[in-house]
């Protein structure tokens, strides 16, 4: 069935898509130690679209939404560690791609190799992650029970309208302090924001496949494009850290040169659509997404 909510019995529907978002993510922890790394990373990617989820319903489960968002934000906290280092290496290796003859040079070419084993320690090493796998295990099979529980009385577009309204305010406001505002932690609160949306977007599809499906697309590559600024922004943070990672110093400084003219054209790309993409009032789109629902049901 997918990550979408179907016209039909909204209530169910929602509990249906937390069932599966949450059995995905129990699937995702099973994986071999081999195949680790992925399956935390797969894990972590439901959870966010979980707590999308309850923020789009987050006004029928009032309290509940509180406790079990907090208890998906620390999930993907205690397992963060272990997705760290290779989203450091694939993030180096897209920079790769757009300087590549400069990072063809060996100086680079050896970084990436002591990035490399860096990955490849921490898909192994990671302190305690065989504990903390059994225990978001069984936290996701406790929630899973507590789904059927979950007060969702009404059960018409009115489910999801507080949240949609919600999500995507917050998104207009973000944009606008990150217009003020370019430091990588508003970037970052901006980006978490679009993926809320991009997430309840897709959730609603359904209602409007190919017009949602477009807005689907658009609000991807945004968060990706603040995606990739946020990794380049660790990346500056791992070195400063860690400089022995990186070469000697005329090289870093070369690196640092690449880095900064790569996240201006990442930020310039997001807040022109941004800009293009936050126009509508909340209620006007609230008011929109009704229409389609009720035309679908109908």
């Amino acid at each position: 069935m997918g990550y979408k909510l179907r016209p039909k019995d909204p209530a169910a529907e929602v509990r249906k898509v937390a069932r599966q978002g949450i059995d995905k993510a129990i699937e995702a922890l099973s994986a071999p130690a081999a195949e680790r790394a992925e399956g935390v990373h797969q894990a972590r990617k439901r959870f966010k679209e979980l707590r999308a989820l309850l923020r789009l319903v987050r006004e029928p489960l009032g309290g509940e939404f509180k406790r079990e968002n907090q208890r998906l934000r620390d999930l993907g906290r205690a397992l963060a560690e272990s997705r760290d280092a290779a989203a450091m290496l694939e993030s180096w290796d897209l920079l790769a791609e757009r300087f590549p003859e400069s990072f063809a040079q060996e100086g680079l070419r050896k970084t990436r190799r002591r990035l490399r084993d860096r990955a490849r320690r921490g898909e192994t090493e990671t302190s305690g992650i065989d504990q903390r796998i059994v225990e978001a295990t069984a936290e996701l099979q406790s929630l899973r029970e507590r789904v059927e529980k979950w007060k969702l009385a009404t059960n018409d577009f009115d489910l999801f309208a507080a949240g949609v309204q919600r999500t995507y305010a917050d998104g207009c406001a973000e944009l606008a302090k990150a217009r003020l505002d370019l430091s990588d932690e508003q970037l970052h609160q901006w980006r978490k924001r679009v993926k809320d949306h991009w997430y309840q977007t897709r959730l609603l599809a359904p209602s409007w496949p190919t017009l949602m499906q477009l807005r689907s697309d658009t609000l991807k590559r945004l968060a990706d494009m603040l995606g990739d600024d946020h990794d380049l922004a660790m990346m500056q943070q791992l070195k400063q850290r860690h400089p022995e990672l990186f070469g000697e110093p005329s090289l870093r400084e070369r690196l640092d040169v690449m880095i900064a003219e790569r996240r201006s054209e990442l930020q310039s790309g997001a807040l022109k659509i941004g800009g293009d993409f936050y126009v509508e009032a909340p209620e006007q789109l609230v008011a929109r997404w009704r229409r389609y629902w009720n035309d679908a049901q109908r």
